[in-house]
């Protein structure tokens, strides 16, 4: 109504807030090479930035659900994926979301044949998990001379896979 002044500073919330963990953001500390042509390779993301309530297991590259935290969670990852060099360009780039060893999703960029030789690629999913779930994130390369890729990591943080639990989903 005209004339009414809310003061929000004094005003009381019920039934938000929340922290967004289990989350985790890991990166891979160096380049990842072998990357066969016309196939997806796991991709090693071995350094955690963070991991708040110890759900990225940096050995294996993947995140695994703790207990008692099912429910849905928001995913991202990302890579700069590199053809084998010399005459070799790209053909083909992707990035795949596995859950529990299976394909839940994907995106994939075929390119017409020509001088390309990087090429980043990311997806993005919200996944509904329950305990000892586990996210794994591979890499498709194809080169027009079935040379072997690799994926930049190190120092540039082109390469990142990085999530967290939604809150009240």
């Amino acid at each position: 109504p005209s004339g009414v002044t809310v003061n929000m500073s004094s005003a009381t919330q019920t039934g938000v807030g929340g922290a967004n963990t289990p989350a985790f953001d890991a990166r891979a500390s160096s380049n990842q090479t072998g990357l066969t042509s016309g196939g997806w390779t796991k991709v090693q993301f071995d350094t955690e930035l963070f991991d708040v309530g110890g759900g990225y297991d940096a050995t294996n590259d993947k995140f695994v659900v703790p207990s008692g935290e099912a429910g849905k969670y928001f995913f991202t990852t990302f890579a700069k994926i590199n053809s084998a060099g010399g005459s070799a360009t790209l053909l083909g780039t992707g990035m795949r979301f596995n859950k529990n060893g299976s394909n839940v999703k994907e995106s994939i960029h075929f390119i017409a044949n020509g001088s390309n030789s990087a090429e980043g690629k990311g997806v993005n999913c919200v996944l509904d998990l329950a305990v000892s779930d586990y996210i794994e994130v591979y890499a498709y390369y194809q080169d027009n001379g079935g040379g072997t890729g690799s994926i930049t990591g190190s120092s540039d943080f082109d390469t990142f896979f990085t999530g967290f639990k939604l809150i009240g989903a």
